[in-house]
């Protein structure tokens, strides 16, 4: 499958979490339907589906497919990396 701009935004946040906290994994679901990628986000037991939408104010990282539920900006991965792990409770590595 070719790659769009979502799995090029999810990826970069797949990087950063998993750079940033130790113990997160990622993995991006792409999906043949006419599903957007998702990016699998897992914690220990714990496991979140983000997804990113592109609104009227720029891409956005949004919980699963809803493009209500907004995280942050795709622009500050950082951002939405902290918010991310604060919901599954990871912790920066020293220094971050």
């Amino acid at each position: 499958m070719p790659v769009n701009q979502r799995v090029v935004f999810l990826e970069a946040l797949g990087l950063t979490l998993r750079e940033t906290y130790p113990g997160v994994s990622c993995r991006v679901a792409r999906f043949r339907a006419a599903l957007p990628p998702v990016l699998g986000v897992y914690f220990g037991d714990a496991r979140r589906e983000i997804g990113c939408d592109l609104a009227h104010d720029g891409w956005n990282f949004v919980w699963g497919f809803d493009p209500r539920r907004v995280i942050g900006p795709a622009g500050d991965l950082s951002r939405a990396a902290a918010a991310i792990a604060a919901d599954l409770g990871a912790h920066p590595r020293p220094g971050h």
